[in-house]
């Protein structure tokens, strides 16, 4: 997969911003909230947390998957559909480093995900 997948979009995010807490966005509807983000450079990644009422569910969402990022209202656009989203890897805690290995077993369809995004070194 290109490393761009694992990269945020030209001038989404500058070096001193963070996208942790913002709202979150896809294509049809409301998604949740950011509740981490990493910004490793063909590493990048957003954990979104959706449904609060429901325990929360953590899911991680490449950062090539952002359209876009209104930092003044302080939402990040996804191009990606609610479903598409709740088809994600999903996560425990947001905040523990991801175990790629699950990753990119889940994103090849071995552990039920899309089959789309491993990461670049798997």
């Amino acid at each position: 997969m290109s490393e761009t997948t694992w990269s945020f979009p030209d001038g989404a995010v500058e070096r001193d911003e963070s996208l942790k807490g913002y709202r979150v966005e896809a294509s049809d509807g409301d998604a949740g909230h950011v509740s981490w983000c990493d910004y490793a450079p063909g590493e990048s990644y957003l954990v979104v947390t959706r449904h609060p009422h429901l325990g929360n569910k953590h899911h991680v969402v490449a950062a090539g998957a952002v359209a876009s990022v209104d930092h003044e209202h302080r939402v990040v656009h996804l191009d990606l559909t609610l479903d598409e989203l709740h088809a994600k890897p999903p996560v425990e805690e947001p905040s523990r480093p991801l175990d790629w290995d699950f990753i990119n077993q889940f994103e090849r369809g071995a552990l039920g995900g899309a089959g789309v995004w491993p990461h670049p070194e798997g």
